[in-house]
């Protein structure tokens, strides 16, 4: 008698639980296959994972590098029927190790200890890149039950802006652009990010008149210009906000297990639009007048903004100040998949499998390489492991989440794309 797909799912799901330690040799496999960024080089990354990959049935390999020494590589599994395409993004380099003493490990060890792996990288995002690709190898062996074909788009550069990365593989490679995709980028099990809000980043130059200190009516003070630019511009975050009502619903429900994750306060700071003054550069010496001064200001807007309408109002706000110059440092909009989308519902409802607790789904803070595939027109979620010291010394991730996340991908992988029968 043949398998039916519930028959097949559950044997799936049991072949998935029972690579758990390949999993977690993999992760730490990836760790150990330095990409710092800089320098950006992603050679020993990819290396690691095309001999995971390189030989199963179904699968073809492209390196793509665009600048060296940023490789790419886009994975390609083709299934026994045609059908959808699903995606997983995720992006080889890591922030860079720092200063290694501050370490209690060795920094690249991948160490597993007490439950966690630590190394840099492990949160963002090699435990994710190990998800994707063991998912990749699991189903290359579910040829004849599956429809369509699953790509593995891993790129380099997304620390540094992704431009010679996912931009330059969506801009360049016909198929890593899909039906759907997802995101092992670090988040939380608990919940599914099928959004995120937009960016601008400005920089604003205040010139002013050069004199002794003590002469204050020969000069003109440029640090206080900037100040007085920058008071203006806080009053953005009073800026009306049109989310779009499902988005704004979907924030409220998820708040209750999102806020568990995030921090109190989540709810209102995706609602609305934050600034924050970054850096303030000026002045020569206390007794000195300053004739110049900058600051560089991060601003955050939610779906229901654009960047021009923010910009309308930056340049509303600074209307009438004297020496003030504005330029903007980079902008991307405000991106969102709908929260009920098929893929965001299946990730909650596979996350709940295997954590026995509610996922939400939520938008994300911060901008990762979703943005990108939103830009065009792909529906795109992020579902990763909660970060812990991501960027400092001492990065770990648990092994309970790293197998979640993998988990959740493999399962979504395989309902999204199972044959109709």
């Amino acid at each position: 008698m043949a398998e039916s797909n519930a028959e097949a799912r559950r044997r799936f799901a049991s072949k998935v639980r029972a690579n758990r330690a390949r999993l977690i040799e993999l992760s730490a496999a990836l760790v150990r296959a330095s990409s710092e960024n800089p320098p950006g080089d992603t050679s020993r990354v990819v290396a690691v994972i095309a001999e995971v990959l390189q030989g199963l049935p179904g699968v073809s390999l492209r390196r793509v590098t665009a600048r060296a020494p940023i490789v790419n590589l886009v994975a390609r599994l083709a299934f026994a029927a045609p059908g959808r395409r699903l995606v997983f993004s995720g992006h080889l380099d890591t922030f860079p190790v720092g200063d290694p003493s501050r370490w209690s490990v060795e920094p690249l060890g991948g160490v597993v200890a007490d439950g966690k792996i630590y190394g840099r990288g492990i949160s963002d995002m090699k435990a994710g890149l190990a998800a994707a690709v063991l998912t990749a190898a699991l189903l290359a062996e579910e040829r004849e039950r599956l429809a369509g074909e699953l790509v593995l788009a891993l790129a380099g550069d997304e620390e540094t802006g992704g431009v010679w990365g996912t931009r330059h593989l969506l801009a360049q490679v016909p198929e890593v652009s899909g039906d759907a995709m997802m995101c092992g980028d670090a988040g939380s099990p608990r919940v599914v990010r099928f959004g995120e809000k937009g960016q601008l980043w400005l920089e604003l130059s205040a010139r002013g008149i050069a004199n002794h200190g003590a002469h204050v009516h020969l000069g003109v003070n440029a640090i206080e210009r900037l100040m007085a630019a920058l008071t203006r511009l806080t009053r953005l975050r009073e800026l009306p906000c049109p989310i779009p009502e499902p988005v704004r619903r979907a924030i409220l429900a998820a708040k209750p297990v999102s806020e568990a994750v995030s921090g109190a306060g989540e709810a209102e700071t995706l609602q609305h639009v934050t600034l924050n003054i970054g850096t303030i550069e000026g002045g020569l010496a206390v007794n000195i007048i300053p004739d110049a001064a900058k600051a560089r200001v991060d601003i955050r807007l939610p779906p229901g903004l654009s960047t021009a309408a923010v910009m309308a109002a930056v340049g509303t706000a600074l209307d009438g100040l004297e020496g003030i110059e504005c330029r903007v440092l980079g902008a991307s909009e405000p991106n969102v998949t709908d929260p009920d989308h098929e893929i965001a519902l299946l990730a909650a409802r596979n996350g709940e499998e295997v954590l026995g607790a509610a996922v939400a789904r939520n938008m994300r803070v911060g901008f990762s390489d979703a943005r990108l595939f939103r830009e065009c027109h792909v529906p795109a979620i992020v579902y990763g492991p909660t970060p812990h010291n991501m960027g400092g010394a001492d990065e770990y991730a648990t092994i309970e989440d790293i197998f979640a996340v993998f988990y959740v991908h493999a399962l979504t992988a395989f309902d999204y794309l199972a044959k109709p029968r």
